[in-house]
């Protein structure tokens, strides 16, 4: 017992020294790690970014940083950097010590510092390149500022004319660019070069601005003070006129949007004169210009709808006396048509609508006529009122066309109707030919029933038609079912004489056969009397099933021959 609480002890212990071995393996690994970034720290050239300042003029605020930037670099490399490699040393000898969590605590809080200084050097090499950068573009720019700032300056003098109630505000706006190019200066020489870029930034947005000002503020100012005044003046002079001619122009509103508009453009002159949103105020210009154009547009319409109702009111009276003629001639027509024929009430009515409509569009001719002469409304009201009265007599004429055709469609049908009745007739006699050419014995009863029934369908169809007046709906259904019997019966003549001719020779095929069996003799004296009687698909079958054990196809046979 007391050896295996002894190997145990001796197992427990070396599990524990490999693990501890294998800890401080890791934490040598970690320094190892940390020994090589605090090294490539210590190794950047951040002298060299610091120096770059030296080329600038050192006073004010890069004297300051300048002094700073170095003074940071000196502090890193001459106090945190050894502090942190002495935390190194101090990592190993907790770690060699089995003080594995004070070893890890100490790592946590170097990768910490060497992060921040990390940061700090980033943030440090960013400013001296913003201010190296900044120290170069204000060299670079300034020349050609100074030059658009001189030029502006001439333009304003020489048009200062057709600036009007904006010179004011130039002059304080360019006066206020000279300044900031002065503001430039003192920060350059004060070496605050980032100040000094501010002010040469806003300097040149300023000028560029002014610039594009200056070329377009004289047009707008003579489209506000001079265009847009005068295309009103014309505007309303030219109102004036058209309603001394007779015009009735009151409903178009005119001299309230004219109001809006002349007060729209004195608060643009207003806006103007700050050079505060130049862009919007020449988009509002030409909104004002377009809705004048709107106007003078609805003039010109009004004019051509004038000239179209003086010319459309000769042409709509001569219109609608075409019309009325037309529909005089069309009633007078259904009268005599009427003597013949029993026109459908619908038919009757439909007419005395458009007759109705008819006078009310007379009604609303002299309507037009009235306010057109009277000038009660306006032109373009009066036009609208003319297409649609000439849309409705188009439909009236319409209708009137129908009723014409109509009138026509019926006559067709009495002669498509006699000439039917004469082919059905035709039909009829071409099936009694045939009956009596085929020499056959007779009809079986329901033949001629159906034959019978077909003349009297005839019949009574040829009566219908020469009634008067003539009801062609009554006589287009009798000829209709006339026409069906009739081609029934064909149908059916030919049928029976095919049957009659077929029972004939089958018979006579069959009688080789008579004398082989009595009842084969039987059986044909039957077909023979079923022939005899009319009866000839069943003496077809009775001959058949009488020979059929000597001769089974026998119907086909003599068929075929029939049919050579």
């Amino acid at each position: 017992m007391t050896m295996y609480v002894i190997y145990a002890t001796i197992v427990v212990l070396a599990v524990l020294f490999t693990i501890g071995m294998v800890f401080r393996k890791n934490i040598y690994k970690e320094v190892d790690k940390l020994d090589d970034w605090k090294n490539t720290i210590l190794n950047r050239d951040i002298p060299s970014e610091i120096g770059k300042v030296k080329n600038l003029h050192m006073s004010g605020e890069t004297e300051e940083k300048f002094e700073l930037w170095r003074n940071e670099w000196d502090e890193i490399v001459g106090a945190i950097l050894p502090d942190i490699e002495e935390k190194l040393f101090d990592i190993e000898e907790y770690a060699a010590k089995y003080r594995f969590k004070k070893a890890k605590d100490i790592i946590s809080l170097t990768k910490e510092r060497l992060n921040g200084i990390e940061t700090q050097l980033q943030l440090m090499v960013e400013e001296i390149n913003q201010l190296v950068s900044s120290a170069e573009q204000n060299s670079t720019e300034i020349g050609s500022v100074r030059e658009q700032s001189q030029s502006l300056q001439q333009i304003l003098l020489n048009k200062r004319g057709s600036l009007g109630v904006t010179v004011t505000m130039f002059d304080t706006r360019m006066d206020r660019s000279r300044k900031l190019l002065d503001a430039f200066d003192e920060a350059t020489d004060e070496g605050s070069y980032l100040k000094a870029r501010e002010h040469l930034s806003e300097a040149k947005s300023e000028i560029e601005a002014l610039s594009a000002y200056i070329e377009v503020v004289p047009k707008l100012l003579v489209q506000i003070k001079t265009t847009v005044p005068q295309e009103l003046r014309q505007l309303i002079q030219g109102i004036h006129d058209m309603e001394k001619t007779g015009y009735n122009l009151e409903s178009f509103a005119f001299f309230p949007k004219i109001e809006s508009i002349s007060k729209q453009n004195d608060e643009l002159l207003g806006k103007v004169a700050t050079l505060d949103g130049i862009d919007i105020i020449e988009e509002k210009i030409n909104n004002l210009l377009a809705q004048i154009d709107q106007m003078y547009e609805m003039l010109e319409v009004e004019v051509e709808a004038k000239q179209k109702v003086a010319q459309s009111i000769p042409e709509m009276r001569e219109y609608v006396a075409q019309v009325d003629e037309q529909l005089i001639l069309l009633m007078e027509e259904t009268t005599q048509v009427q003597l013949s024929y029993r026109l459908a009430e619908e038919e009757i009515t439909f007419q005395e609508i458009i007759k109705k409509k008819l006078n009310e569009l007379m009604t609303q001719l002299q309507v037009i006529v009235d306010v057109s002469e009277n000038k009660s409304q306006t032109y373009t009201s009066i036009l609208d009122m003319v297409e649609e009265w000439r849309e409705q007599v188009k439909q009236i004429q319409v209708d009137i066309d129908k009723g014409k055709q109509a009138l026509y469609d019926l006559r067709q049908d009495e002669l498509k109707a006699k000439e039917t009745l004469s082919q059905l007739r035709q039909k009829m006699l071409e099936s009694k030919r045939l009956l009596q050419k085929s020499n056959i014995p007779g009809l079986p009863k329901d033949a001629v029933d159906h034959l019978e029934e077909s003349e009297e369908k005839l019949i009574l169809a040829a009566k219908q038609l020469e009634q008067v007046p003539l009801e062609m709906g009554r006589v287009n259904v009798l000829v209709e079912e006339a026409l069906a019997c009739v081609e029934e019966n064909e149908s059916k003549m030919r049928e029976i004489v095919e049957s009659a001719q077929l029972a004939e020779r089958v018979i006579q095929f069959a009688n080789r056969y008579r004398n082989r069996s009595e009842k084969a003799r039987i059986g044909l004296i039957q077909a023979e009397e079923m022939f005899r009687e009319y009866e000839y698909e069943e003496a077809i079958e009775c001959a058949y099933q009488a020979v059929r054990e000597y001769d089974p196809s026998i119907v086909e046979k003599v068929s075929e021959q029939f049919t050579a």
